[in-house]
Formats: structure tokens, C-alpha cells, sequence
């Protein structure tokens, strides 16, 4: 495994408890729906779903324009996959995901259940992804 691959894993772990507790300050609320679970996509796997946040994007954002790259709800199946690639300057929470400058994540969907979170890629705010079998 190469290092960047090492480091971007270390700071997904590192990162991944503190996002999955903010995730319930994300303006859900308690319906009893089970949290999805995912794990890691190969470097080399394609992904059912996948989005870039191109270069100049937080320049967007900071001069008030709308960006709208992602859907505000995205369903998918158990087995299927997204890959965020981050291709701009700045970290983004992207629903359940921390997606760091100029890398990308990969995630394959192993539960049902739904993820949400902040999401400041589309006009709505937030991003929801609900998981079926």
C-alpha cells in the first residue's frame, strides 16, 4: 500500500468517529432509521456513483454563488458504491463524508439504513443517502 494511501486511511479513521457524532447534531431526527454502513473501495474500483468537486469551488462558494454538484438524496442499493473525488483547495463534509482537498473517497454500501449530513456541494444544504436491499 502507498503512503498516500496509508495517510489518507489514517485520516479517514481519524476523522470518522468525530463526523459520525456531528452527524446527529445534522438536523435529523429520531425515526428509529438505522444508520447505513459502508467500507472501503479499492483505488482501481470503479463506483456505481461518482462526483468531482472541481478546482475553484471554494471560490464559488465564497463569492455566494450556488454550487450544486451533488443530489440532495441519492438511493442506492446494498453492494453499490460513490466515490468523491476533490479536485479544490479546501476540505468539504459532503452529507456523512469528510472529503479532503485533492483526494478522493471511495465507499461500497454493506447495510441498509441512511446517512445524512451538511453539504454545501448543492443548493439544499444537505446531503441524504438511503441505503435498500
Amino acid at each position: 500500500m502507498s503512503l498516500r494511501r496509508l495517510l489518507t486511511a489514517a485520516l479517514f479513521l481519524a476523522v470518522l468517529p468525530g463526523a459520525l457524532v456531528g452527524l446527529s447534531g445534522c438536523g435529523g431526527d429520531d425515526t428509529g432509521t438505522a444508520q447505513a454502513q459502508w467500507g472501503a473501495l479499492g483505488e482501481d474500483e470503479q463506483a456505481t456513483y461518482e462526483y468531482v468537486v472541481p478546482y475553484g469551488t471554494s471560490v464559488r462558494i465564497d463569492q455566494g454563488q450556488k454550487v450544486d454538484l451533488m443530489p440532495q438524496r441519492l438511493d442506492v442499493k446494498v453492494g453499490e458504491s460513490i466515490r468523491i473525488t476533490n479536485q479544490d483547495g479546501r476540505d468539504y463534509m459532503i452529507g456523512p463524508f469528510f472529503v479532503t482537498a485533492g483526494q478522493s473517497l471511495a465507499m461500497r454500501f454493506t447495510q441498509e439504513g441512511e446517512l445524512s449530513g451538511v453539504c454545501s456541494m448543492n443548493p439544499e444544504g444537505v446531503f441524504t443517502i438511503s441505503v435498500t436491499a
